[in-house]
């Protein structure tokens, strides 16, 4: 259905910087843009060197992927065994099949000691896997760098979840939900001391959902199958998570291949990459989910398929709303290709309508009626400083800081955004204004968490260009450390209003440069995305 044929099947890295792009026209009569295989051949005639990375794996590379998989896997290992008792919310027990290790606990190591070693983990796995851009620029093959992120995930799929309990929240909402509650009025916690929902964080526990109906359905769904049994409902969700997480690699690599960019470079820094990892194999969030039926409609809808795209871009907002931003950028980005403006209309009409239309009727199917939407503020309601509003407002006043007036003026600066990179679609290409909208989305957002940024950073992984991926690369090994274990947020560990000051002149210094860069570089004058060569970072 999505187009793919058996030499899209083949993982090995494209060598070298496409020529021009070429267009083709496919057996359906639609016309899409590939790069020019012939160009990558040329490229490996004039270039030895470029000949024998094709040809397979060095010695050197080996010991790359070989040093790589032991300091991720030592890594990885050592975050499962300390477990969730640093930053903790709540101490259950069994929540998992083993206790997290006394001896690394913080009551026993000391809170410092435990913290230092946290942070020497993370650190020695961000190496491992910056290591691994070495192997990348040599041209290893992309299932060669999946091998070595199955190694690395191993640990996680055997532990419990870490730097984030929203799993056992899901958890709960399903049993809450199989056992008479309204989710969308009451918060699993009115079910008293139930096993089900004794891993929700109390925070969560006493707020009624804010996640679309459909999602919910399929978590009481699972509660059914489960009798509401938390472990068994659990793993499962991981499962899932862990599937997605594999249609989501195979959907990069076509995407990368579509638009000529190495596969390689885009499962290293969309799936091999460390904060994808922690927050989709270990702590099973819905985001990956949503990221599994998100990019196949991107890509149908990057090979002439629209309103096909709209329906799988649909079902992921079934999972969670922000995917329908995605529908509007698709419907942008169809009308732009028209030449009349009725039939600009036309296309905004149709994909609009269809998207309207399909999540209406998957909401009405799932029988949980429409109170969820009154709910969409309850992230908000933690105050994070991470959080560019937040951050704002707390710095303006700490004491009785304006949130909801800066948060709206936040809302109407983030539609203004949505609309002008959507707008850049037909010069920047449909995954990388759609990737912008993302970020802005999140940005402009009342609450803003390490793993909101998986959507932006798988598609810049396949779609964006040399800054985009730097970009993606340093937001991805600076959110390591933005979370504890155990889910607590770093920065809310810290004096206020002194880190949000910090926190708001951080930003204020990448807006500055970022539109210092954009000045100078102009990317809105680009007709395509800037393809990027296999050996290059």
């Amino acid at each position: 259905m999505l187009g793919f044929s058996r030499s899209s099947l083949d993982l090995r890295p494209a060598e070298g910087r496409p020529a021009q792009d070429v267009h083709e026209t496919t057996g359906r009569g639609q016309e899409r843009t590939v790069s020019a295989r012939v160009a990558g051949s040329a490229d490996r005639l004039a270039d030895p060197s470029a000949d024998q990375r094709a040809r397979g794996t060095t010695g050197g590379t080996v010991a790359v992927l070989v040093l790589a998989g032991l300091l991720g896997v030592t890594a990885a290992t050592y975050l499962v065994i300390a477990g969730t008792t640093l930053g903790s919310h709540l101490f259950v027990p069994e929540l998992w099949f083993f206790e997290n290790s006394e001896a690394l606990a913080p009551r026993t190591i000391g809170e410092t000691a435990a913290s230092t070693w946290n942070a020497v983990a993370l650190g020695v796995w961000a190496v491992a896997w910056l290591l691994l851009l070495v192997a990348v620029r040599r041209g290893v093959a992309a299932g060669w760098l999946l091998l070595v992120g199955g190694a690395w995930s191993v640990p996680l799929a055997v532990g419990p979840p870490l730097f984030s309990g929203d799993a056992y929240f899901y958890t709960a909402i399903g049993a809450a939900v199989h056992l008479g509650v309204d989710p969308y009025e009451n918060g699993p916690g009115v079910l008293g001391d139930e096993w089900a929902v004794r891993g929700a964080e109390e925070f969560w526990r006493d707020e009624p959902t804010p996640y679309s109906p459909p999602f919910v359905f399929l978590l009481r769904g699972l509660a059914r199958v489960f009798h509401a049994d938390l472990i068994s409902s659990f793993v499962t969700l991981r499962v899932l998570s862990v599937l997605a997480l594999l249609v989501s690699a195979y959907v990069l690599v076509q995407i990368a291949r579509d638009l000529g960019f190495a596969a390689n470079r885009a499962v290293w820094l969309g799936v091999l990459n460390p904060l994808v990892l922690l927050h989709v194999v270990s702590a099973a969030h819905n985001d990956a989910l949503m990221v599994a039926l998100l990019l196949p409609g991107l890509l149908l809808a990057l090979r002439g398929r629209p309103l096909l795209g709209v329906l799988f871009c649909v079902a992921a907002a079934g999972i969670k709303v922000i995917a329908l931003v995605a529908v509007f950028v698709i419907g942008v980005d169809h009308a732009l290709k028209q030449t009349t403006w009725p039939g600009r209309l036309r296309a905004l009409a149709v994909t609009g309508g269809l998207g309207a239309g399909a999540f209406a009727l998957t909401v009405q199917l799932s029988g949980f009626g429409w109170g969820w939407l009154d709910n969409l503020d309850t992230p908000g309601k933690a105050s994070e400083p991470l959080a560019p509003a937040t951050a704002l407002a707390m710095a303006l006043d700490w004491r009785d800081p304006p949130i909801d007036g800066v948060r709206q003026g936040f809302l109407i600066a983030g539609v203004v955004l949505v609309l002008v990179y959507s707008g850049l679609a037909k010069r920047w290409g449909l995954l990388r204004s759609t990737g912008w909208v993302f970020v802005v989305v999140i940005a402009t957002g009342s609450v803003v968490w390490p793993w909101y940024l998986l959507v932006p950073t798988m598609i810049f992984a396949a779609a964006g260009t040399r800054s985009e991926r730097v970009m993606v690369a340093v937001w991805s090994v600076l959110l390591l450390f933005a979370t504890q274990p155990g889910g607590q947020s770093v920065l809310g560990l810290l004096s206020r209003p002194e880190v949000d000051h910090v926190m708001l002149w951080t930003y204020v210094v990448l807006v500055i440069g970022g539109l210092a860069w954009a000045m100078r570089n102009r990317p809105w004058r680009r007709q395509e995305a800037e393809p990027a060569p296999a050996d290059v970072s």
